[in-house]
């Protein structure tokens, strides 16, 4: 009686590691999206690409003026982090990325009334491309 018993349980054990192992082989490696592609890698570091000068005096070799930039920064909640000129600046360099250019000289920062922000900071800017002589 034992014996029969056993030979159940090691037949029936067989059998679930079987129909286990085969489902399992039919199954695809889970369909992954995420936003890890070059583009958006060259958006996130596109600020980094460009410098920012104090006057345009400072600018070297050949410049070309592209166009002007603006950022803000806003505190849309009173537990947010106030409104500053690093953010706003930060986004005014991605700008003028957009624009191929790769300087940047800020003519100002102001805070203004807005009515989605408790708080807003805008930054203005000129952004150049340097060209090597």
């Amino acid at each position: 009686m034992k014996l029969n018993s056993l030979k159940n349980n090691v037949t029936l054990s067989a059998s679930i590691f079987v129909t286990i192992f085969t489902v399992s082989g039919c199954a695809t490696a889970p369909n992954v999206a995420t936003n890890l592609d070059k583009e958006n890698f060259e958006q996130y570091f596109a600020a980094g690409n460009v410098t920012v000068y104090q006057d345009e005096s400072e600018l070297p070799g050949k410049v070309k003026l592209l166009g002007l930039v603006e950022g803000d920064s806003c505190k849309m909640k009173a537990n947010d982090k106030p409104a500053n000129a690093i953010d706003a600046r930060t986004m005014a360099r991605e700008r003028a990325a957009a624009l191929q250019a790769n300087a940047v000289v800020f003519t100002s920062c102001t805070i203004i009334e807005d009515q989605q922000c408790l708080e807003m900071m805008v930054c203005y800017g000129k952004a150049f491309q340097i060209h090597a002589d």
